[in-house]
């Protein structure tokens, strides 16, 4: 069970890549992708890289990333509608909550040997409340732009933009990546 949750982690990562790579993004959004892409397979075969490694970078630019919500224009001066900020908020806190499956993987919180096994299922147990509520954030967000896409097309000619495809295949890749970070704590959580 355990290769088929990372490997649905490593397709939502490829895709979250993809999305980033293929829209007009930042040096910062591509960055971050390459570094989700590179920390999921480094999750799933080698775990070269240090757990906490992972979930200072990961956490790091899920803030760099949130730093951009504030304003009410995006990175390239065009303002950003509420469904924009939407996707820039779950962009964001998919980071922040991908760090967190790095510390739930590796164990918990740092307690004493004593503590360590109740630390780490209140750490599982919050981490999989967490991502259950992204991938609901998520199914939502996809379900907002194919509504919207929906209504733009019945309301006359469409106007060329692709970016709803965009948002709605990231939205989808990071859903699918955070609900299979959390399938082991929850058949851990059932057992």
């Amino acid at each position: 069970m355990s290769e088929l949750a990372h490997g649905a982690m490593l397709v939502g990562a490829l895709g979250g890549a993809a999305c980033a790579v293929g829209g007009r993004r930042t040096a910062l959004d591509v960055a971050a992708s390459a570094a989700m892409l590179v920390a999921m397979t480094d999750m799933a075969f080698t775990r070269f890289v240090a757990a906490l490694a992972w979930t200072a970078v990961l956490a790091g630019f899920g803030i760099a990333l949130g730093t951009r919500l504030r304003p009410t224009r995006g990175a390239h001066g065009a303002p950003l509608s509420p469904g924009r900020r939407g996707h820039a908020l779950h962009r964001a806190l998919a980071f922040i909550v991908g760090a967190w499956a790095f510390v739930a993987a590796d164990g918990g919180s740092g307690a004493g040997a004593s503590e360590a096994g109740h630390a780490h299922a209140g750490t599982e147990l919050l981490f999989v409340a967490a991502t259950m509520a992204m991938t609901a954030f998520g199914g939502w967000l996809v379900a907002v732009e194919l509504r919207n896409r929906r209504r733009a097309r019945s309301s006359g000619p469409a106007d060329g933009s692709r970016g709803w495809a965009r948002h709605a295949a990231e939205a989808a890749s990071t859903t699918v990546m955070l609900a299979a970070m959390a399938v082991p704590g929850v058949l851990a959580a059932l057992a």
